[in-house]
């Protein structure tokens, strides 16, 4: 039977996570998917786990990140629909029969995402947000908000954008978006697709400040936004000094340097010179 849904999944010691997210893409209960796992040789439990799922298509070898990993499974994709699942998240119940019903009209589906943070904060609902594909250019503000495990696309249409970008680290999601969504449309579902878990040793937890300057320098040579994108890369650098004060307050006043090299005009603000007069205070 050739499969509808082509699940893709980058793993590498990933053990602690990857059986849940398997078991998720089992409980949809379609009878017409492939799920593609891209090892990168782990060393931890991952092996024994995918032996135990015979139904996995696992490809185990050295890859070049996980962009690498990602064209990888794409390429080797059968299915129509195309999802991307990393070992650490999680598709909601019943998501496949809400996609399934919704790709009979579009090309690419975006939905809501679950996030369960493992750091005392519980969990929230992300709402997907995605009006306009230049809004994609403001990559320092908020008017965007696609969480990569509730995006589903063709292959059709992932064939006419081309590969993710084996030079980007941590936003090859979201300048792989900006060509998708050259090629079609985005259709958002009222719905929470996916569950993200915000653990410790994901990516866009640990490195939030290279995230942020990995989306300035793919998307600042798109948009040549000027003193905006400088404005508001500098205030989210503020915010992040912000939270480092708890979380890493060692980093609050590299940020803060770093808001002030974007834009000297923090200088006439209170609010950073009180996150400044807050760093010294901590322990």
């Amino acid at each position: 039977m050739t499969p509808y849904f082509s699940v893709i999944t980058a793993s590498f010691n990933q053990g602690a996570y990857i059986e849940g997210c398997i078991e998720s893409v089992l409980a949809q209960g379609a009878p017409d998917f492939e799920h593609i796992v891209i090892d990168n040789c782990s060393t931890d439990e991952t092996p024994a786990i995918l032996s135990r799922h015979p139904h996995l298509r696992v490809i185990s070898e050295p890859d070049r990140g996980q962009s690498d990993a990602l064209n990888k499974g794409i390429a080797a994709a059968r299915g129509t629909v195309i999802c991307w699942l990393n070992s650490d998240d999680r598709y909601e119940p019943g998501a496949f029969q809400l996609v399934r019903r919704e790709m009979e009209n579009h090309a690419v589906i975006f939905g809501d995402t679950r996030e369960i943070f493992f750091d005392g904060r519980g969990e929230r609902i992300q709402r997907a947000q995605f009006d306009r594909r230049e809004d994609l250019l403001r990559w320092w503000d908020r008017s965007t908000n696609l969480l990569q495990p509730a995006v589903f696309f063709t292959r059709e249409t992932a064939e006419k954008a081309g590969p993710l970008r084996e030079d980007l680290y941590i936003v090859m999601d979201l300048e792989f978006w900006w060509r998708l969504s050259g090629v079609a449309p985005f259709h958002h579902v009222d719905a929470v697709l996916a569950t993200q878990l915000r653990q410790p040793d994901s990516k866009t937890i640990r490195q939030v400040y290279r995230m942020f300057r990995e989306r300035q320098a793919v998307f600042e040579l798109l948009a040549h936004s000027g003193f905006a994108a400088r404005a508001g890369m500098s205030a989210r650098l503020h915010q992040l000094a912000q939270t480092a004060l708890t979380a890493e307050p060692e980093r609050v006043r590299f940020y803060l340097a770093q808001s002030l090299c974007e834009n000297p005009a923090q200088l006439l603000r209170p609010a950073w010179w009180r996150t400044l007069a807050c760093s010294f205070r901590q322990p």
